[in-house]
């Protein structure tokens, strides 16, 4: 199936603003996240229109920014994508609230530590900040690197061993697209394609 043909399947008459995508980035460092945390998802964005063409806000390499939906969804892996909303509809109110919260973040670089504490942004961190400033609302859930690597060890210790020299923050707070695209509060709208 060809990316505009997914694209024609997600039937933009059912997406709202403020839903939340999940795709497959196909390179190294996202695979290792997908079979780290067990999950077919290594990346997510928040769905906006913007002049009436549905986007995706995104914090990706190297500084968050608005990306086109279609464009969003070719860098997956055989664009392969999800899409959850929030179970309760969100207000007008709460969604202008989120481009607010969205706009102030763009152009913030990239934290490839993935350290929810940081100045800089990754994804998820992008997606559960944005959602906790504007609804307070919590997508996803903060934990540990050790918490991480506790789960599923065989996976992660080897993998960021290498990718922090040696050195894990075990200490460090994260939080992933696992533990968003998983979460309670969200309900699907687009089921895996």
């Amino acid at each position: 199936m060809t990316m505009n043909n997914r694209i024609n399947v997600v039937n933009k008459d059912k997406l709202k603003e403020g839903d939340i995508i999940f795709i497959s980035i196909p390179n190294f460092l996202y695979r290792a996240i997908e079979k780290g945390t067990n999950s077919h998802t290594s990346h997510v964005g928040i769905l906006l229109k913007e002049n009436d063409k549905w986007m995706v806000a995104e914090s990706k390499v190297p500084v968050s920014m608005l990306t086109p939906l279609e464009d969003f969804i070719n860098r997956s892996n055989n664009s392969w994508f999800a899409i959850r909303r929030f179970n309760e509809d969100l207000s007008q109110e709460q969604i202008k609230e989120l481009k607010k919260a969205c706009e102030v973040r763009y152009g913030v670089l990239y934290d490839f530590s993935f350290n929810f504490h940081s100045a800089k942004l990754f994804c998820s961190k992008f997606v559960y900040a944005v959602f906790k400033e504007s609804c307070n609302i919590d997508i996803g859930e903060l934990e540990s690197f050790k918490t991480l690597i506790n789960k599923n060890p065989k996976a992660l210790t080897g993998f960021w061993r290498l990718w922090f020299l040696g050195f894990i923050p075990y200490e460090k707070l994260t939080v992933t697209p696992q533990s968003q695209i998983t979460d309670k509060n969200l309900k699907e709208v687009i089921a895996h394609v």
